[in-house]
């Protein structure tokens, strides 16, 4: 017997783990360049660099690199672990005693042993790998929605950062224009044409312009700092884009996209993972009422040399205790996720409806504030020409130029608004993400 245990100990430390220092990286990660992300997309190609990058492609550079969505990648392993923790047995419990006889008309020492297994994981077993199994989905989901979201964002701030980019142009031809009319009028002033009264409106609309640019620029430059923290790199790194229109989604498949939000948008299929998981949580809370449950043999000699060995069993009784907090617990758990579902899909549906009807609105605005900017600008065009030829005062030419200038950010402002909008909705509405999963999910009651 003793050389078997001999043998048997080092076969069963040769199946376990061994531990493998795994040091931190304490190199700055942020990259100074596109050039240095990863451009490798799931289809097996590239995201080419040499030309003024889309949107999308700014939005799949966002998901490939963003720190936050690395980190967050890491959850599907630790569920992984999760579940295979939920599929395995303890392991089996061997002991064993030695007596030496002292005194008295025994003739032997005693021995005695056992081999004890808890099959409690056997009947806790189906419920534990369901929750396990939900577990991962869960994770799974929320991932697909966080790379749904940040893929969102960045496109969102390819928007913002072309509409700053449009408002700058516009600032600069609007100084540009009331700097000729300013040198006009100074000069026009220094012969004693005009008062300095009459001069400094355009004095006061040059200064009121400068104060813009700077602004402009102080928001282009938050916009941008945000694009590169989402895509990994050091703040200051301007990215060449080229955002395209986004298109206007029909009123009729958004609002059949509302209507099968629960079964589409990752975050709520997540959250019905969620239930699902706590579900099983509670019927596995259910069956430990009964639990230890342990099964063996035990065995040995009294020092009398009689021998005997049998079966062991041991099994708790439900009388005081019976996870009656585990149970509470996981039922309260069950009802909580249920309603943070219900609460999360009337916001879904809520907002996506407010949304509908805020494009509406911002379209004709657009559309309104587009031709009104046009028209502006043909006038100040106009304005300029007669200014130029002595045929208008420099404070209406001042006032016609800022009132187009001021048209036309309107009008850019609004355009944005609108685009985001739009982007918003596809993103609240899952509109173009691929299909999630849920043959194995139980319909919500």
């Amino acid at each position: 017997m003793k050389p078997r245990a001999v043998w048997l100990l080092p076969l069963a430390l040769a199946g376990c783990t061994m531990y493998h220092a795994a040091p931190l990286s304490l190199k700055p990660p942020l990259q100074t360049s596109v050039a240095g992300l990863n451009r490798n997309l799931p289809d097996g190609t590239a995201v080419q660099l040499g030309m003024p990058l889309s949107a999308r492609n700014v939005a799949a550079l966002a998901v490939l690199n963003d720190p936050d969505l690395v980190a967050a990648r890491a959850a599907h392993g630790v569920a992984q672990a999760d579940l295979l923790s939920a599929g395995l047995l303890p392991d089996p419990v061997i002991s064993g005693g030695f007596a030496a006889l002292i005194s008295g008309p025994g003739s032997a020492p005693s021995i005695t042993g056992s081999l004890m297994q808890d099959v409690s994981a056997l009947i806790t077993y189906s419920a534990n790998v369901r929750a396990a199994k939900a577990g991962v989905a869960q994770v799974d989901a929320d991932i697909l929605w966080q790379e749904w979201q940040v893929a969102s964002a960045a496109e969102q701030l390819c928007i913002l950062i072309q509409g700053d980019n449009e408002t700058l142009d516009s600032l600069r031809a609007d100084q540009n224009a009331l700097t000729a009319v300013n040198t006009s009028t100074s000069n026009a002033t220094a012969s004693g044409n005009l008062t300095i009264a009459q001069s400094s409106s355009s004095l006061a609309a040059l200064a009121t312009t400068a104060t813009a640019l700077n602004n402009a620029r102080q928001t282009l430059a938050q916009d941008q700092d945000a694009l590169d923290a989402l895509l990994d790199l050091q703040p200051g790194v301007v990215i060449d884009i080229k955002a395209g229109p986004v298109d206007q989604i029909d009123p009729a498949l958004a609002n059949e996209a509302i209507a099968t939000l629960a079964s589409r948008r990752p975050d709520l299929i997540a959250l019905r993972y969620g239930y699902q998981q706590a579900d099983a949580r509670l019927r596995a809370a259910i069956l430990t009422q009964f639990l230890p449950v342990t099964v063996g043999a035990a065995g040995g000699s009294d020092t009398s040399k009689v021998v005997s060995i049998g079966p062991q069993v041991s099994l708790t009784l439900p009388l005081f205790n019976r996870n009656r907090g585990g149970i509470a617990s996981a039922t309260a758990t069950r009802a909580q996720l249920a309603a943070q579902f219900n609460a999360s899909l009337a916001s879904a549906q809520g907002s996506a409806a407010a949304l509908l009807m805020e494009i509406g609105l911002l379209q004709s605005q657009s559309t309104a504030a587009a031709q009104a900017a046009d028209v502006a600008s043909g006038i100040a065009a106009n304005a300029h020409t007669a200014f130029v030829n002595g045929n208008l005062d420099a404070l209406s030419a001042v006032s016609l130029q800022t009132a187009s200038a001021d048209r036309r950010r309107e009008a850019i402002a609004l355009r944005v608004q609108l685009l985001t909008a739009r982007l918003s909705l596809a993103t609240l509405l899952g509109i173009g993400l691929p299909p999630v999963a849920t043959t194995d999910l139980e319909p919500a009651q």
